[in-house]
């Protein structure tokens, strides 16, 4: 019995070394890229990480075709580079930037005043590769797509919604560091709207798109080896703004619709791998008043954790951009974790209309707001800790009417942390430090619930045996 009590002790400090090394390393931090009216003002665009440096692409919104230009920060945010430029001109500066592991380079992706996507190359060192590199098919001002990594393909996966010439409709082109296509694949000649791709773990993608017509239905076209597999109908209208993920066995949409009482609201679905509706288009979450669209979305293998960023705009978008927030959850059904992006509340309203990378255990963004040609642009890079909670206890086996105590922590987020606990036998408590018994024999789970100033959350859990055949009391820790 002493062995299996230590064992248990074991699981219970294992337990808490892993919570700890979650929220190991991060510091949250706001990082000034630009300020206003102070020139040259190049904005802060997309973000990428190879774990190693951050690359940011930047752009000087004082001029109706920007040019594209980047720079390099260590982990902690501080710049090690000065800014570099790709590029003099372009339509609307530097629009996605991924590390491609492969070849440990760089991906920076911007178009061309003429509407064609360009790949600029740059090593792990931050130097430019090349001159760039035009990507596939007819390009204009008008066209939708999304760029992401491909990891089992070792390519950036385009999705391109063709709207000028011979090849008009949805593609699927996989190109390589260097610029070679590797595949090309028309998913569909009849698409409007927005394309979005997201890519499984084998290398299958799933291509989220629309059919022309009214109300227009969606679909989710998987793609493997270069050709079309499958194709789901997954909603009966046309998408406005969607994003999408994939955790590696699901593909998860979230896209922004009018409500029938007026303003917006999210709403979801998720596909599995073999295109499979599983969970049917739903509501998700309402705004705190006209307006909420979601801006990211992405899979973090490290918190097992789906992350949103979104914008919730009480007046709505069209009179005042909306506070900006990431909520965290690893089902749609379980509990979800929201706050603000920014660490600083003074940059809440700052929009973040670039995905996010984690980071040291932070997840770090760029955000930014854009004025005019005379004042320039506002920007900064910003490292949020998530909020974590664990749970410290004197004894994971014990006799019925033992007491247990309990004690619960938290880091990250905003401090002034709250703490309440249910113990898997109908009881709850609130408080920091508590005790509880149990009157039977069984194995229950202890759930901390760590709640911050800023409404965030965090879920932690703890099983406990109750057995009438336990001798003495087990040694705390």
């Amino acid at each position: 019995m002493r062995e299996i009590q230590g064992l248990r002790q074991v699981a219970a400090v294992v337990l808490l070394l892993v919570a700890a090394a979650a929220r190991g390393d991060c510091v949250s931090t706001v990082r000034s890229v630009s300020q206003l009216s102070i020139f040259p003002n190049l904005v802060a665009g997309p973000i990428a990480t190879n774990g190693s440096i951050v690359v940011a692409g930047k752009t000087d919104p004082s001029t109706s075709t920007p040019g594209v230009d980047y720079s390099l920060y260590d982990t902690s945010l501080n710049p090690i580079s000065a800014d570099r430029q790709v590029a003099t001109s372009s339509f609307n500066g530097p629009v996605a930037l991924l590390y491609a592991d492969s070849s440990n380079e760089f991906g920076l992706f911007f178009q061309q005043t003429n509407g064609v996507l360009m790949l600029q190359r740059i090593d792990a060192s931050g130097n430019p590769i090349g001159a760039p590199i035009a990507m596939p098919h007819n390009w204009s001002l008008n066209d939708d797509f999304q760029v992401v990594w491909d990891k089992a393909a070792g390519a950036y996966a385009l999705a391109h919604l063709v709207t000028s010439g011979p090849d008009l409709g949805a593609w699927l082109t996989l190109v390589s560091p260097s610029g070679s296509i590797v595949s090309d694949t028309n998913v569909t000649l009849f698409a409007t709207g927005s394309v979005r791709v997201a890519v499984l773990p084998d290398g299958t993608a799933a291509v989220l798109w629309s059919r022309p017509g009214s109300p227009g239905p969606t679909f989710v076209t998987l793609v493997s080896n270069g050709a079309v597999t499958h194709s789901t109908l997954v909603t009966s209208q046309q998408l406005d703004g969607p994003v999408i993920a994939t955790n590696g066995s699901s593909i998860l949409v979230i896209y922004q619709s009018p409500k029938s009482g007026g303003g917006t609201e999210l709403r979801d679905f998720i596909v599995n791998a073999s295109g499979t509706v599983t969970s049917a288009d739903a509501s998700m979450m309402s705004g705190k008043g006209v307006d909420i669209a979601p801006l990211s979305l992405q899979w973090n293998p490290a918190l097992s954790e789906w992350a949103l960023v979104y914008a919730d705009s009480v007046v709505g978008f069209n009179e005042f951009p909306g506070e900006v927030h990431l909520r965290r959850f690893q089902t749609l059904s379980g509990t979800a974790s929201d706050t603000f992006l920014s660490p600083n509340a003074i940059f809440d309203l700052l929009p973040a209309r670039f995905p996010i990378v984690f980071l040291n255990n932070g997840y770090v963004a760029s955000i930014a707001r854009l004025l005019s040609i005379q004042q320039g642009g506002e920007s900064y890079l910003v490292s949020l800790c998530p909020l974590v909670g664990s749970i410290a206890v004197d004894r994971t086996l014990a006799r019925p009417f033992d007491t247990i105590t309990f004690r619960g922590s938290a880091s990250g987020g905003t401090p002034g942390y709250t703490y309440t606990w249910q113990f898997g036998d109908n009881d709850s408590l609130s408080g920091q430090t508590v005790q509880h018994h149990y009157s039977a024999v069984g194995t229950y789970t202890v759930t901390l619930t760590a709640h911050d100033a800023a409404g965030a959350t965090s879920v932690a859990r703890i099983t406990v045996g109750i057995s009438d055949t336990v001798r003495g009391r087990a040694a705390r820790h």
